[in-house]
């Protein structure tokens, strides 16, 4: 449940904070209980959910160069790092991309060409990366997985992909307390979806009047399966009012490769 000072920011509306998005001290306009997904940076559009997932990198990046960014507008552009990043939009893009060596993508469906650009974006299912092995030191994504038929060759995918010691740095909707997976929907040997459950759609920037399927909402057992794939697996359950990191379920995974 969301706590105390979270329920007198809701009820106002709005709060100010440091965004370690932007850099920028910003008023946030709240407009709903659910502040994972709420709580939105007037300059950079960030919600919750993302300066959480701001905040764990920075913590990454200023560890790994001994650094003391405290926000991704801050990170020098010759970082030294191989940042790929699943997205190519919305406000860690915008503050992420300036860095050398950095790589977006999106998905556009498999009747575009894998691996190649459409409109100066590569399309990448992430079922079958198209990169070389051991190429990166940070991956990140929001919000992505649990939209991937087969999830977990997708975690493998990532594996291969990351340097050893590097780091994917991701949020899935996630089930605290299950222990296992809720496999919404798959792919049968036809290539055509079967439902087991009745479907549900998010928003996408991509498919903005569609919405894109959900497969798979995860719980512990996602936690043991990147164990056998080879991770050593860290969850940030951080709340931070001054960064406006706010709500329940807010969780970041942190999976390094051993």
């Amino acid at each position: 449940m969301i706590n105390y000072i979270e329920k007198q920011l809701t009820r106002v509306g709005f709060s100010f904070i440091f965004c370690n998005v932007c850099g920028s001290i910003r008023k946030i306009k709240i407009r709903t209980n659910n502040l994972r997904e709420d709580a939105t940076c007037k300059k950079c559009n960030s919600i919750s959910r993302k300066r959480h997932l701001s905040k764990v990198i920075l913590e990454l990046i200023n560890r790994k160069n001994n650094t003391s960014y405290s926000s991704l507008r801050e990170i020098s552009k010759d970082s030294g790092l191989r940042i790929y990043n699943v997205e190519s939009n919305g406000a860690l893009h915008h503050y992420l991309k300036h860095i050398d060596h950095y790589i977006c993508s999106e998905y556009f469906g498999p009747y575009e060409t894998h691996g190649k650009e459409q409109n100066g974006i590569l399309n990448v299912d992430l079922m079958n990366i198209p990169f070389d092995d051991n190429t990166f030191d940070l991956i990140v994504s929001t919000e992505v997985f649990e939209h991937i038929p087969n999830p977990y060759k997708a975690f493998s995918e990532v594996h291969r992909i990351l340097k050893k010691g590097g780091s994917h740095v991701f949020t899935v909707p996630y089930y605290e307390d299950k222990e296992n997976d809720e496999v919404r929907a798959f792919l049968d040997g036809n290539n055509e979806i079967v439902h087991l459950m009745k479907p549900e759609y998010h928003g996408d920037p991509i498919r903005s009047d569609e919405g894109i399927l959900v497969y798979t909402i995860f719980a512990k057992e996602m936690q043991k399966k990147l164990e056998l794939i080879g991770f050593k697996v860290t969850l940030n359950t951080e709340r931070n009012i001054i960064n406006g990191i706010l709500g329940d379920n807010n969780i970041v995974f942190i999976t390094t490769k051993l």
